[in-house]
């Protein structure tokens, strides 16, 4: 008989040791666990790299401190009612991607490669609070650069008012400003119109409905830079939206030579090249940019760099008759999130658009 190593002994006795599964990864990570829907992943999830971003992203919103620990044990958030509402699970991802696979694997032919995994339920001021962390971390780390036109480009680290990382439009006036905008029901989401008669949403009424689950699963585009004057590139047909509206002609107003957010919306719901899209809100918005400065060291929307400042169709403040917006802005040294008029006309804004990969049931 063959003398055995120690390891060899304690395998032959007690069997070899076992391998973590999947379900403890999970459970370490605070991931709601896989259900028994889980299929192998498809084509286009391998083409997105699905399962990659998702836990990927998952380990960017705990560094955020977005997420936290339910008493279920599983990480999520808590809504602006007080209820617990876990990531997630990879399974419902699954399912609502092969509900709608073909109209994705069209927007990813398109370049809507981005998994964006958002935490809608949440209050915006905590995720703007959020978002203000991240960008003084990054600061401090002397890791605060400005967004790269392409990746080989030299960094170009970016000033900061230590003070406030952020401007934020507040107002104490009913309806407006971003304190309490969606706790009050000043925002509404999903705009058809940019008028009284815009057709959105309340996140209220929106939390006990189609988005119950508290979060937002989209597929965008990796685009920290909205292009500008025929800098929009084409893909599978698709034409990118610039700040001159290249693309879009057809919708803005005779005799004006650049596209207003109203316009913006029209061609997005109108125009077949931009079927299936919808502008960001502000939680979206904020979020990709939380994702892409902890994932690049890089803060998007630069106007004065290589961005431009960034609408977000998804929401509209009508006591205020205005649409929220963002950008970097080099002078004071500091991101922004204001508003602006939806028939305002400004050769450096533009807007991103997002396709749902589906929105999360109870």
């Amino acid at each position: 008989m063959p003398i055995l190593r120690p390891e060899q002994l304690i395998d032959e006795l007690y069997g070899p040791p076992k391998k973590e599964s999947r379900i403890e990864d999970f459970k370490k990570k605070g991931v709601t666990k896989p259900d028994k829907t889980e299929t192998w992943e498809t084509e286009l999830e391998e083409k997105l790299t699905l399962r990659e971003q998702y836990e990927e992203q998952i380990e960017i919103l705990k560094q955020a401190g977005i997420l936290e620990k339910l008493s279920s044990g599983e990480m999520g958030i808590i809504d602006i009612n007080g209820r617990e509402k876990p990531i997630p699970a990879y399974s419902r991802i699954q399912e609502q991607i092969s509900q709608n696979q073909e109209i994705l694997e069209k927007k990813r032919e398109q370049g809507f490669n981005q998994l964006l995994l958002v935490p809608f339920g949440l209050k915006l001021d905590s995720l703007i609070a959020k978002y203000e962390q991240v960008i003084r971390e990054h600061h401090q780390q002397s890791k605060l650069l400005a967004a790269k036109k392409e990746p080989t480009d030299s960094d170009e680290p970016l000033e900061l008012d230590e003070d406030r990382p952020i401007w934020v439009w507040t107002s104490n006036e009913p309806g407006q400003g971003y304190n309490n905008a969606d706790t009050e029901g000043k925002i509404f989401y999903y705009p058809k119109e940019f008028s009284q008669n815009h057709q959105g949403r309340t996140k209220q009424e929106l939390l006990e409905t189609e988005l119950s689950s508290g979060w937002n699963i989209l597929l965008t585009e990796d685009l920290p830079n909205i292009p500008r004057k025929n800098q929009g590139k084409e893909t599978a047909g698709r034409h990118q939206i610039d700040t001159a509206g290249t693309s879009i002609k057809q919708y803005i107003k005779q005799g004006e030579e650049i596209p207003c957010p109203a316009e913006y919306l029209t061609a997005i719901q109108s125009e077949p090249a931009y079927q299936n899209e919808q502008g960001l809100t502000p939680e979206d918005q904020i979020t990709y940019a939380i994702i892409h400065l902890k994932k690049t060291n890089q803060a998007i929307d630069d106007f004065q760099g290589n961005g431009s400042v960034s609408y977000q169709l998804g929401a509209y403040f009508p006591d205020a008759g205005g649409l929220p917006r963002a950008y970097w802005r080099r002078v004071r040294r500091q991101a922004g999130l204001g508003r602006d008029g939806p028939g305002r006309r400004i050769d450096y804004c533009g807007a991103r658009s997002a396709v749902p990969a589906g929105v999360g049931g109870s």
